[in-house]
């Protein structure tokens, strides 16, 4: 184990800033005093921070947050793709985060930083990946099976799996057929024959990439150990943190965020947090450190690479999947959830070397998507007033003059008495449908609410609040409204609510749009028939969640958001801030950016704030157009589900991954 130590800057930039606090996330306010000189560049008619001086030098209510755009791309001393990145503040220094090497491929790009371009030696490869594991996996471990195959089919990796309930030995014959092997859920030394482990190795010599998941042992059976270069494991539930502070490989090359370096795994040390396993490596198998896991005393390699031959064997002591701290719930880059993805598509390319193209997560050629919602829970979104007319109808304008359409989630209270039917009908007319479900009177009391009968209607729907009679009476008047039964639904204040799924799926919803990213870290649409993890919550219920990364209001305080700050014409240069920043490094990552903002004038604000929120969409949009990117209602981009076979071709989000060829690599089908 090793002593506490500061994360390493990685490649610093040309230009370091003087010392200052450590890096200060997106939602970290402006420090009260600071240097006398703030520095900041004007950048397209904006002030862009470029320092890492411990002041908030454009103003915009942030320190130290640095946009991935512009002023701030940086320079490294690595030749090719690793030359340039973008500046962040890390540990009070600007350093410049960029790619790691990749394998080389024809593209005129010095892909793996040699000093030489498409260097690319003649290779035969099978871009797929093969989910495998010992038999006892598929009972102990079936939730983390579940979520590796979950996320190969979120990022476009065709992939196999063997029959669950089977034991590997009769799979791994089949290896040849792969370029990437996943192993599951844990892995005992004693569950491994010596011909398994002899098969991945041999594998792995020819070129092949093994990920396993918490390789286990005891000093009497340290097969698992010695395939993965290790001499030890030990599980720990006081790891508060997982920092990619090593060797920087290609499964590592995107992640290139402080975000992304720096995972928040507990909040504190308990005999229930999420586990995580410190290894102790192999000098002698010549075993990297990739990440270390940081309790509040030590730390030690959580994941690591064994080369060998061609290829490599990458051990992994956290499942990538569940985290039970974060760094913020709205308004902030939270991509924890989106990181094992990434490792998988890193890796399936260091085993094809290079050679493979997946479907984009965007249709067309934009580079990423924004998805607009808005939520028309109160009276001036529905009903025209002193803020001129209803303002989901102003924002489809400010939208439809943009070229673009958004999500409008309609309450329909007509208890409370401001459920407008003839705004829903506007709203169509004005192309933003179909619309979607946002229940009937926005209980505050969301998550305690009885199920109900699930026969309620409009004529039978009274003071008795149910799950079922919000669910099903606003999806019957917004059908009635508009003609289209709605299949997107969000609750209401983002709450969570026993059997709400069961309950979506039963009455016909489609799509979901009722969490936090800081509750579920993924910035892609989740399955959340598919996924392993809150299948206590989900009940395998075909619905497609899309968690919301930003917001028109701060403030986690209770379910019915009191402690809630609004956008306004004092922070607006915040949200600004915070939202741009999200929707750049999503699109890095080429994930999505869901944002939610009610067209209202917002809590305790007065009239005009609705135009405040107008403009702060209207200037949005235009950055997304700016960078590229699709901006579009959450219905129009479903993910296509793969099959359920159990060995089964898997498909990204807008099909099956391609396969690139160039006239000196061969791609064998």
């Amino acid at each position: 184990m090793e002593p506490v130590k500061p994360a390493p800057s990685f490649v610093a930039s040309t230009a370091s800033a003087a010392s200052a606090p450590a890096f200060a996330g997106p939602g970290a306010s402006a420090a009260a005093s600071g240097p006398a000189e703030a520095t900041a560049v004007s950048y397209g008619g904006e002030s862009i921070e470029v320092s890492c001086n411990g002041i908030d030098d454009d103003k915009d209510g942030l320190v130290d947050v640095l946009l991935p755009m512009g002023p701030n791309a940086c320079k490294t001393s690595l030749p090719g793709a690793c030359a340039s990145g973008f500046a962040a503040c890390q540990d009070g220094k600007r350093v410049c985060l960029a790619p790691a090497p990749t394998p080389e491929v024809l593209d005129g790009i010095d892909n793996d930083c040699n000093g030489q371009v498409d260097d690319v030696e003649p290779a035969s490869v099978r871009p797929r990946a093969l989910v495998l594991a010992p038999r006892y996996v598929w009972t102990d471990s079936a939730s983390d099976v579940a979520t590796v195959v979950a996320v190969l089919a979120q990022a476009g990796i065709p992939s196999d799996m063997q029959p669950a309930g089977t034991d590997w030995s009769s799979m791994v014959s089949k290896l040849d057929a792969y370029t990437l092997a996943v192993v599951p859920g844990y892995l005992l030394g004693a569950a491994m024959a010596a011909s398994v482990q002899d098969a991945l190795e041999q594998f792995a010599r020819r070129g092949g990439i093994v990920i396993v998941f918490k390789p286990v042992g005891t000093p009497e059976k340290r097969q698992a150990w010695k395939l993965t270069g290790l001499r030890a494991s030990e599980r720990h539930r006081d790891v508060l943190e997982i920092r990619f502070d090593g060797a920087r490989r290609a499964p590592t090359s995107d992640l290139d965020s402080p975000e992304e370096i720096s995972l928040r795994i507990n909040s504190r040390a308990a005999p229930d947090a999420v586990e995580a396993y410190f290894f102790d490596i192999d000098p002698d198998a010549g075993t990297e450190i990739i990440a270390r896991a940081y309790s509040a005393a030590t730390s030690a390699p959580t994941i690591t690479r064994r080369p060998l031959g061609k290829g490599a064997i990458y051990a992994i002591g956290h499942d990538l999947a569940t985290y039970a701290a974060s760094r913020c719930y709205l308004n902030c880059f939270e991509p924890s959830g989106d990181v094992m993805r990434l490792f998988f598509e890193g890796a399936l390319r260091e085993g094809s070397s290079g050679h493979v193209v997946l479907k984009h997560t965007a249709p067309g050629e934009m580079a990423s998507v924004l998805v607009l919602t808005h939520d028309i829970d109160a009276p001036d979104a529905q009903n025209a007033g002193a803020w001129g007319a209803p303002g989901a109808l102003q924002m489809a304008a400010l939208e439809r003059e943009r070229g673009v359409r958004a999500t409008f989630n309609i309450t329909t209270d007509y208890v409370a008495g401001y459920y407008n039917p003839q705004t829903l009908r506007a709203l169509a007319d004005l192309g933003m449908g179909p619309l979607a479900a946002h229940s009937v009177t926005h209980p505050d009391t969301w998550s305690k609410l009885p199920v109900g009968t699930c026969a309620e209607t409009r004529a039978t729907y009274g003071t008795q609040r149910t799950l079922c009679g919000e669910i099903r009476v606003s999806r019957d008047l917004v059908a009635a409204a508009t003609g289209i039964v709605p299949r997107v639904w969000r609750s209401p204040y983002l709450a969570l609510a026993p059997h709400l799924y069961e309950l979506l799926a039963k009455n016909g919803f489609a799509f979901d749009s009722g969490f936090g990213v800081g509750d579920l870290p993924y910035n892609l649409p989740v399955d959340l028939a598919a996924v392993g993890f809150h299948q206590d919550r989900f009940h395998r219920s075909p619905l497609l969640e899309f968690a919301v990364a930003c917001e028109d209001g701060q403030g986690e305080g209770s379910e019915g958001g009191r402690s809630r700050v609004e956008l306004q014409p004092s922070n607006r240069a915040r949200f600004a801030s915070l939202w741009r920043y999200v929707l750049l490094r999503n699109a890095q990552n080429r994930a999505f950016t869901t944002l939610l903002v009610h067209p209202s004038r917002g809590r305790e604000q007065p009239p005009e704030n609705l135009r405040t929120k107008l403009e702060a969409v209207g200037t949005l949009v235009d950055q997304a157009h700016a960078a590229g990117l699709l901006v579009t209602p959450l219905e129009e981009i479903p993910p296509r589900r793969g099959s359920r076979r159990t060995i089964r071709s898997r498909c990204g989000l807008f099909g099956n991954a391609d396969r690139g060829t160039d006239d000196r690599s061969r791609l064998d089908a």
